[in-house]
């Protein structure tokens, strides 16, 4: 446990996860850069987690166990608490690509507000995006695979509520948009995604959200971009065919 201000704060964000957080725990507490803090929000889950999160409580700064209001709820909650200078959300299920990552990290400057990397993803690494990609309604990156500079984004640093699964979109937007080269690409995997979250279930009101996004920081320009890049794709994968990124 650090006393000082940690370097990290590590983010952890459950509800009935037994099946997954004992993983992702350990993936944690067996990084071999120790300057961080360890956070875990639980949902009030009716299984086992909170067992088994309570064997390693020797390893865990902070524990929470209440209902919230969805995963950017509780994801709030913990940035609320936390002290480091980076944190990251490495949630119920992914687990950090190895135990160097933290160390790599910490070679990052403290003047960037994101910094943003790689995942695996089904044994295989997947890129993240250009940046660019933003303007067009894709986020570059999983959320497991980036830091963000509490110290430099203080209130920014926060989920709007408003969003339901596109919350982590809407924040790096804003965060883009604060400061563009303040951001950061990391050629390296930073996690190993578990994959089958909220956002991985889309229905078109939901998807509306996104829309709704790209016009309150791009205009109608954002939501024309977006809408074409989703019908190029939509007609992709109906005809199997092969176009432009």
């Amino acid at each position: 446990m650090i006393l000082n201000q940690p370097l990290f704060s590590i983010i952890t964000v459950v509800y009935n996860g037994e099946k997954e957080i004992e993983k992702t725990i350990k993936s944690v507490i067996e990084q071999n850069f120790k300057n961080f803090e360890f956070i875990i929000i639980d949902g009030g889950s009716k299984d086992q987690t909170l067992s088994i999160i309570n064997k390693f409580e020797n390893h865990i700064d902070y524990i929470s166990s209440e209902k919230d209001n969805g995963i950017f709820d509780a994801m709030n909650k913990g940035i609320k608490v936390s002290r480091g200078t980076w944190i990251n959300f490495m949630n119920a299920g992914d687990t950090f690509s190895s135990e160097q990552v933290l160390s790599k990290v910490s070679l990052q400057p403290n003047d960037l507000n994101l910094v943003y990397g790689d995942k695996i993803y089904l044994n295989k690494i997947v890129k993240a995006h250009s940046i660019n990609f933003l303007k067009y309604g894709i986020i570059m990156a999983c959320h497991q695979a980036m830091f963000f500079n509490k110290s430099l984004l203080k209130e920014q640093l926060v989920y709007n509520l408003k969003y339901g699964i596109y919350g982590d979109y809407e924040l790096v937007n804003k965060i883009y948009l604060l400061a563009p080269e303040k951001i950061n690409y990391l050629n390296y995997p930073i996690c190993k995604y578990l994959g089958g979250g909220v956002s991985s279930f889309v229905t078109w009101q939901k998807r509306k959200e996104k829309f709704n996004i790209l016009f309150k920081y791009y205009g109608f320009m954002g939501v024309f971009r977006g809408i074409k890049l989703a019908v190029k794709e939509k007609l992709s994968k109906k005809y199997n065919l092969k176009g432009e990124n």
